[in-house]
């Protein structure tokens, strides 16, 4: 089995269920026995370090062609999900990289982020093909790339409707997403005519609207490109500060998210009265990240001088 076969089984593979013949070849391949099934909170891996990979599989992506996270009897359905490739590596790589390029020759080459918890410099490679992604992270010791991440092309999931779960625990959620079809944050080509008009004439719910045009889900690519960052930092308390963001909003107006009062606790209600209180907020934030008074603490661009 040369490098190139195992570069072709790993596309292959990715997306797929882990007992599609192509995940069980792949793990084959790895000299493993096939994926086991992942669990709410828990991913699988299968690696070779002497091969430089290291491949994970996962039941809840969001991705569209594999939400929700569904069950097969029992056990939750399991996709393979990603995968890291390392320099010792030998097989196929995305067009234009290579392991001996330092941060200035992938800065040129590449979109160049400063992203995740640890800040880490990610850069943006061409996907190897529909539905996946590809992203090379600096070792900004050694000036090389660290590792090279290929995966199924997940969106950022500013909220979510999962199946079973009560609704109520959205609302606030729900605020956020009808403010932001109300203002301009949506895709132009997100919506219809008639769901904007069923909201700026109070027809709907922000929670029904949630549920019905949004299909229970508002992510990264129901929003215009350029409000990508400010959504995701908003809606996962990942701002700085981190005062200003979603859930300590929803705290400072209503006292408490929904999702987080006590059995019995009175939960605010999906009423256009209280989505009129917290609006304002949304507005300022935006506006505080216009003027950069507020920023993502994981995912904004370096300064204009290190972009190479």
């Amino acid at each position: 089995m040369t490098a190139t076969d195992l570069t072709d089984l790993l596309l292959d593979a990715l997306g797929k269920r882990i007992d599609d013949p192509a995940a069980v070849a792949l793990a084959q391949a790895l000299g493993k026995k096939p994926f086991k099934t992942a669990t709410p909170g828990n991913s699988v891996h299968l690696g070779s370090r002497k091969l430089g990979i290291e491949v994970g599989a996962s039941m809840n992506l969001t991705s569209r062609a594999h939400f929700p996270p569904r069950k097969d009897g029992r056990t939750w359905v399991t996709w393979v999900s990603h995968a890291f490739v390392y320099p010792n590596y030998a097989g196929a790589l995305p067009p234009g990289f290579d392991w001996s390029m330092d941060d200035a020759a992938l800065s040129a080459r590449f979109r160049r982020r400063v992203e995740g918890g640890l800040e880490e410099i990610r850069y943006a490679l061409p996907p190897p093909r529909d539905g996946l992604r590809a992203k090379a992270t600096l070792d900004e010791d050694d000036d090389r790339p660290l590792h090279l991440l290929l995966a199924v092309a997940e969106e950022s999931d500013y909220a979510t409707l999962y199946p079973g779960t009560d609704p109520a625990h959205c609302v606030e959620d729900a605020f956020f997403a009808a403010w932001c079809a109300l203002n301009g944050v949506l895709r132009d080509d997100r919506l219809g005519a008639d769901a904007i008009a069923a909201l700026r004439e109070r027809r709907t719910t922000p929670l029904a609207f949630l549920a019905g045009p949004l299909d229970g889900l508002f992510w990264e690519n129901d929003v215009r490109p350029e409000h990508a960052a400010f959504c995701h930092a908003y809606s996962k308390r990942l701002m700085k500060p981190e005062s200003a963001a979603a859930l300590p909003d929803v705290q400072d107006v209503f006292g408490e998210a929904n999702d987080w009062r006590k059995p019995g606790e009175a939960m605010t209600e999906d009423r256009w009265d209280n989505y009129e209180r917290i609006a304002p907020r949304y507005a300022q934030r935006l506006e505080q990240w216009r003027r950069g008074e507020i920023r993502s603490m994981v995912d904004h661009p370096p300064p204009a001088d290190a972009a190479g």
